[in-house]
């Protein structure tokens, strides 16, 4: 009897919250009207009066008219965001409860917690912001004695009750009161959906661990290294909506920038912060980045990839491997270092034997009179200071040679031939200097190559002359030409997302950190997930020291809650060595594992979309394999990592690599592999195919690659 009417407070508290928005959204709408109105009657009245009297309003007045109508549309735009947010908020206008009293007092504060805050006529919170300090208690605590840090230090207490709610078409459906993180039967009702071609954000189910996460303020660098499902992007994503909440005057979202792994991924993150309230932030990745920087086309990441799938080409594999350690990031820093203490490789400058600039007198240059001016900066100086030396020298040659041709040539003809004859003699000076201060990207690479092998530095130039630039190559020359000042560095951002950090060398992120100087960062990746042929093992705890803080905190999420069981037993039977997901408890039909045909691929297809699998994807190898297989299937979108993979339809089931999907979900996977060599490589491709699975997977693939698998279920 006590739980009915409890349950029915508890009704009454939601209609009455409920009902304060209907109110809140009715007086917004029509406050942003009247706003809209008072817009057009400024615009209106300034018109007539232009028509009227075109020369009686000054440059002051339509600067005044502007000044106002700008003043207006702020307070429309502010009014119609917080309508907005009651509407997104109205049919779930909220999700937990702690009660709490605080050390001293003997009063107890009823903390209900939703997306936003909200207040009533009396200024009292009935839903408060989950980004608030005090809710961090949800989170993290259980009932009892507690504590939480606010701005003004530690709040100590004790927690007298935690309470989750299940929302159902804008009714309280049911309640749990729990001693636990989130109840598990809350957690597996909400995993247990279908997804859309979008990440749904889990304020709701947000776990301590992940917590954490999210509220760290304090270090200016956060690794976060998780299992496929694990929710390492979902925490990147709501400590975003953290960070611009806690600090809401120096942080927007124009200031936050997510470095992602394609254009596809892009979008499926894209609804994340407009669904906690926040404006949307820029999704960049990193091949965009390089050929901002380095001003060209380069050759996908996924295309150099599959030529290393294809094997067969020792150089390019001692590249990879030579040039994705964090021995060669550190061949390159020395590199960049004696470049800003020495400069290029200075010589002599001579004429007709006659020594015209010693070498020490550059160095001494480029050394002393610059030397508050960034490595970039002193060579340009340089440049322009030699360039007026080489006009005072041919000015002096020219009335050398006007006096010797005198008696042969007068007027504009002695000028003309005392130019061009002191333009000639000068020439070898001028090649010599150029060669000198000739400074790109190329031969700054060449200068971290001296102690290479011999094989890499003759193959950078062969690939120079023949037009070609290997990923790794463009890495290492764009780190280069940022740490020297040749490209100026992104200041404007001030905290930078990297998702699937494991797929980038420790020269990739000292790039991103030499780019974006005043970032704060979150790192985000799974070690299982390195996929690429020649990369050694990925050492989260090597991050820090790319970004210049050893000691960033590494948070590890220990759970995967994005698939089955079964379909997380399939993963585990992949990995190699003694890596494993824990997986959530949560049942699920068994996966399939059979032979390739393509019979079987559109049967299976067809059996997923029966079902009523909102998402389906074909999952390959390679992205030649994926384009093969889009003409043979009705009804799919081909993912390719352009900027068409932006535009796809929710309804569309795709095919794509797997290098394409790494961070996504769908609620059924196919993935189709060809016959490949089993090495540990291969079984971390094919784990992360599989996992990006929520409730249905099939892996179709070559009959001697399944039997060497062994896979039992």
């Amino acid at each position: 009897m006590e739980q009915l009417k409890d349950f029915r407070e508890e009704q009454a508290y939601t209609a009455k919250v409920q009902q304060l928005m209907l109110a809140l959204i009715e007086q917004a709408d029509r406050i942003s009207g009247s706003h809209s109105e008072s817009i057009r009657a400024i615009i209106a009245d300034a018109w007539e009066e232009l028509r009227v009297r075109p020369t009686q309003l000054s440059v002051q007045d339509l600067e005044q008219l502007s000044v106002e109508v700008d003043r207006f549309a702020a307070r429309r735009e502010f009014t119609m965001e917080m309508a907005e947010r009651y509407r997104r908020m109205l049919m779930n206008p909220f999700f937990a409860r702690v009660d709490f009293i605080e050390e001293g007092s003997d009063q107890l504060e009823k903390i209900v917690i939703g997306l936003y805050s909200l207040e009533d006529e009396g200024g009292n919170l009935l839903v408060h912001d989950w980004r608030a300090p005090v809710c961090s208690l949800y989170y993290d605590s259980m009932p009892g004695d507690v504590s939480y840090q606010s701005p003004s230090g530690t709040i100590v207490g004790r927690m007298t009750l935690k309470r989750q709610y299940r929302m159902e078409n804008g009714q309280l459906k049911y309640y749990v009161d729990t001693q636990l993180s989130i109840d598990d039967g809350l957690l597996l009702d909400i995993l247990s959906g279908a997804t859309s071609r979008h990440m749904r954000n889990i304020v709701a189910t947000i776990q301590a661990e992940q917590n954490a996460a999210i509220r760290s303020d304090d270090a200016p660098v956060v690794c976060v290294v998780g299992g496929a499902g694990s929710g390492k992007t979902s925490v990147a994503m709501h400590r975003a909506a953290y960070l611009m909440y806690r600090r809401r005057n120096l942080l927007d979202a124009s200031k936050i920038q997510i470095i992602s792994p394609s254009t596809a991924f892009s979008e499926y993150v894209s609804n994340v912060l407009p669904e906690l309230g926040e404006e949307n932030i820029r999704a960049r990745t990193m091949r965009e980045l390089l050929e901002q920087i380095l001003g060209r086309k380069l050759e996908s990441q996924v295309r150099q990839m599959e030529k290393l799938l294809l094997g067969g080409d020792e150089l390019r594999s001692a590249s990879v491997r030579y040039k994705t350690g964090l021995d060669f990031l550190r061949s390159l820093r020395r590199s960049a270092e004696g470049f800003a203490n020495f400069g290029p490789d200075f010589g002599d400058v001579r004429l007709d034997g006659q020594l015209l600039i010693r070498r020490d007198e550059l160095r001494r240059m480029y050394k002393n009179e610059f030397s508050l001016l960034t490595p970039a900066q002193r060579v340009e100086r340089m440049r322009a200071t030699l360039d007026t030396r080489m006009a005072s020298w041919e000015e002096k040659l020219i009335k050398q040679y006007e006096k010797s041709y005198g008696e042969k040539y007068s007027g504009r003809e002695l000028t003309f031939v005392s130019r061009m004859a002191a333009s000639q003699q000068l020439q070898p000076v001028r090649a010599q200097l150029k060669k000198l201060m000739n400074v790109n990207a190329w031969s700054l690479e060449r200068d971290a190559l001296r102690g290479a092998p011999k094989e890499l530095a003759t193959a950078l130039y062969e690939n120079r002359d023949a037009g070609l630039l290997w990923w790794e190559d463009a890495v290492a020359q764009a780190f280069l030409l940022v740490e020297l000042g040749f490209v100026n560095p992104d200041k404007s951002v001030y905290h930078l997302l990297v998702d699937e950090c494991q797929d980038y060398s420790e020269t990739e992120l000292a790039l991103l950190h030499a780019y974006f100087p005043n970032a704060r960062v979150t790192l985000l990746g799974d070690p299982m997930q390195r996929t690429c042929p020649g990369m050694a093992p990925c050492m989260p705890e090597n991050w820090g020291e790319c970004f210049g803080y050893p000691d960033a905190p590494l948070f590890r999420l220990t759970r995967c809650y994005r698939s089955t069981l079964p379909i997380t037993r399939l993963c585990n039977a992949l990995l190699p060595g003694g890596d494993r997901l824990n997986p959530f408890g949560r049942e699920g039909e068994m996966p399939t594992v059979a032979q390739y045909s393509e019979q079987l691929l559109k049967d299976t297809l067809a059996r997923f979309r029966a079902e009523g699998h909102g998402s389906i994807a074909v999952i390959t190898r390679t992205q030649a394999q994926a384009d093969s297989l889009s003409t043979k299937l009705e009804n799919v979108y081909r993912l390719d990592g352009g900027e068409e993979d932006l535009n796809y339809e929710s309804t569309d089931n795709v095919v794509g690599c797997y290098h394409l999907v790494k961070g996504m979900e769908f609620d059924a996977v196919i993935v189709v592999w060809p016959e490949a060599e089993l090495t540990d490589g291969e079984r971390r491709r094919l784990y992360t195919a599989c996992s990006r699975a929520l409730h249905s997977v099939a892996l179709l693939a070559g009959g001697k690659l399944i039997r060497e698998l062994g896979i039992v279920l």
